[in-house]
């Protein structure tokens, strides 16, 4: 019932008074079930995101990240209403902990060392979070309209650049942009394992 509410009306429309009127109970028997609010929320964050199919590790580090990425798209796309709850906690539960467990897996499988793997593995949430967020909260739309005329109308000698790209913003595609993102950080990943290995093996040697 507080997943419906959640997934309709958005934490705005949500209230555990709503919840309890919708199950026709005493909005303190779901807090006195769930012991708070914010644990309610938790754990409606990790029923949507056993919602999508969640990839397990493959054997190829590189695939388990762009699966992994995939799914938290998917994932946006399918609830947007509710999928700014996944900034709010380090996990969400068992489905967050699956997940995590491929991607803490794929980055140690690369080559990192464990404090690289830590900060790289939150650091691969933050970006695919933030880039889903920011697609279905319309930053990744073709530009268009009073926004494409405002840069039209910027001056080519102090803003080449922008102005270069106007075209590819015109027919700007989410999907794309988010494998080639998708891609990049995982090349860097893939870079620093490397630098990381030629190091210990000239240490090794000296």
């Amino acid at each position: 019932a507080a997943f419906g509410l959640l997934d309709e009306a958005g934490e705005e429309g949500f209230s555990v008074r709503k919840v309890g009127a919708a199950m026709g109970i005493d909005p303190m028997t779901v807090l006195h079930h769930f012991r708070s609010k914010e644990e309610l929320l938790r754990q409606i964050a990790d029923r949507a995101l056993c919602s999508s199919e969640l990839p397990q590790p493959s054997g190829n580090w590189q695939d388990d990240l762009k699966n992994v990425a995939a799914a938290i798209r998917r994932l946006s796309l399918r609830h947007p209403r509710l999928f700014h709850l996944h900034f709010r906690f380090h996990a969400t539960g068992a489905a967050d902990h699956v997940s995590s467990e491929t991607v803490y897996r794929a980055l140690l499988d690369a080559g990192l060392a464990t404090k690289q793997a830590a900060g790289l593995g939150l650091a691969f949430y933050a970006f695919v979070l933030g880039f889903a967020l920011a697609e279905i909260e319309g930053l990744l739309r073709p530009l268009e309209g009073a926004e494409e005329a405002e840069m039209a109308a910027l001056d080519a000698q102090r803003f080449p650049a922008t102005r270069q790209l106007l075209p590819a913003f015109r027919a700007l595609e989410s999907g794309t942009a988010f494998d080639d993102a998708v891609g990049a950080f995982i090349a860097g990943i893939a870079l620093q394992a490397h630098d990381a290995g030629a190091r210990q093996l000239s240490l090794s040697k000296t």
